[in-house]
């Protein structure tokens, strides 16, 4: 970059234009910053260059030229995952990792950091959760709590999702842990907040949950607007539900919703449409919970999965029941899938806890009873022993008991 900017003569500043700072291009020369793949087109187009052309390297040089090397092979990837390339990105990714140098652990950490989100995204839970373990052992993560905030709260969403809750409250904690070194304000101290919250209320420590809502709402104002500050007024949402306050926690649902909106968080928005529409069917006025299912019909039309098919079912399926509609609600859990791709073990469990009470309506008690016992047997298994109680005591109760907040109706971000 600095060899084809000489030739041209231009400065520094030249380069920088009016969205860049001089001394960010002088970090970016020397090797000292990774720009994202966005800046890095901006740049190849300042220059009448491409990508691909700033980042060749076909002599090995010195340490400088290496690292450089190594940068620009980063760039690529990033590149790569801009274009969802992903099988690409990790091939690119892996090969930084191993070229890496004992004195160019910066530039590792990044490969790796990214290499573990490229894993998740190819849907490799196994060798996602190797590469985090590696990652928190890695001195650099250990010497700076951003860092290792960072990886700690990504371990306790992936064990989360995979249906391992004690081993997701460990690292949730951990996080809130180290985040509590950090200066207020900082971003990664609300995530691990979130983090934690979703994880608590999913084991069923509930009334921890209330306690961290309660504090994690005295921090969003400041958080600013997107996907951190929504997914923490939903957190504390599903906290005011447990705690006795249905209509507050619609309310905060609904604000999350919009500050959704504006996001490309596609997989965020979808999941917190189901939240919303779930929880205003157990317990929002009519007009709202038809409103938001009908929303909900028109995105499964438009994102077509197995697993957006049997979320479909199961809102509608709770839709007939709310309206004491025993057949309805049996012909639309008909296409409820326990076993549909993309469910994580807990939704799985309120799959069939939803297929469990259609079919108890129905008077179907043999295939209620089978269904209950599966529902909270997968509980158990993922460690939400409270959401398993409530299973085993609505199927003994023949429904459920009393008028509190059905904790099945919850799903946290």
């Amino acid at each position: 970059m600095r060899e084809v900017r000489r030739a041209q003569g231009l400065s520094q500043g030249d380069l920088a234009g009016d969205d860049l700072s001089p001394s960010y291009v002088s970090l970016v020369e020397n090797g000292r910053r990774i720009p994202s793949a966005k800046i890095a087109r901006s740049i190849a187009e300042r220059l009448g260059t491409t990508v691909e052309a700033l980042c060749a390297t076909d002599e090995p040089g010195d340490r400088l030229t290496q690292r450089l090397g190594l940068v620009g092979q980063l760039v690529a990837a990033r590149a790569s995952q801009l274009a969802g390339d992903w099988p690409a990105a990790r091939q690119q990714l892996e090969s930084v990792v191993e070229a890496a140098g004992a004195d160019q652990d910066e530039v590792r950490w990044e490969a790796r950091w990214e290499l573990a989100t490229v894993l998740g995204r190819l849907d490799d839970p196994d060798r996602h959760e190797a590469a985090l373990r590696r990652l928190l052992d890695d001195p650099l993560t250990r010497s700076a709590p951003v860092l290792h905030a960072r990886v700690a709260i990504e371990l306790a969403q992936l064990l989360r999702a995979a249906g391992r809750l004690a081993d997701g409250v460990r690292f949730a904690e951990e996080a809130v842990r180290v985040t509590g070194e950090l200066e207020p304000g900082r971003p990664e101290r609300a995530q691990a907040q979130v983090a934690l919250l979703s994880v608590s209320v999913d084991s069923g420590e509930w009334s921890r949950a209330e306690q961290l809502g309660a504090e994690l709402h005295t921090q969003v104002a400041p958080l600013p607007a997107g996907e951190l500050r929504a997914s923490a007024l939903w957190a504390v949402a599903g906290a005011q539900y447990l705690g006795g306050h249905p209509d507050r926690a619609l309310e905060l649902l609904a604000e999350a919703e919009q500050l959704l909106a504006a996001t490309d968080g596609v997989r965020l928005r979808l999941r917190l449409a189901r939240a919303r529409t779930l929880l205003a069917l157990a317990a929002g006025g009519q007009d709202e919970a038809d409103a938001l299912l009908e929303r909900a019909r028109q995105a499964a039309a438009l994102i077509d999965t197995p697993s957006a098919r049997t979320w479909l079912a199961v809102l509608e399926t709770a839709a007939a029941l709310r309206r004491n509609e025993p057949v309805k609600a049996g012909g639309r859990a008909a296409a409820i899938d326990p076993d549909a791709a993309g469910l994580t073990p807990l939704d799985r469990a309120r799959c069939l806890l939803h297929l469990a009470r259609a079919h108890r309506a129905e008077g179907g008690e043999e295939a209620a009873e089978a269904d209950f016992k599966e529902a909270a047997e997968g509980y158990e298994k993922a460690g939400a022993f409270r959401l398993a109680l409530e299973s085993w005591r609505e199927l003994s109760a023949g429904g459920r008991a009393g008028e509190g907040p059905d904790p099945h109706a919850v799903l946290m971000p």
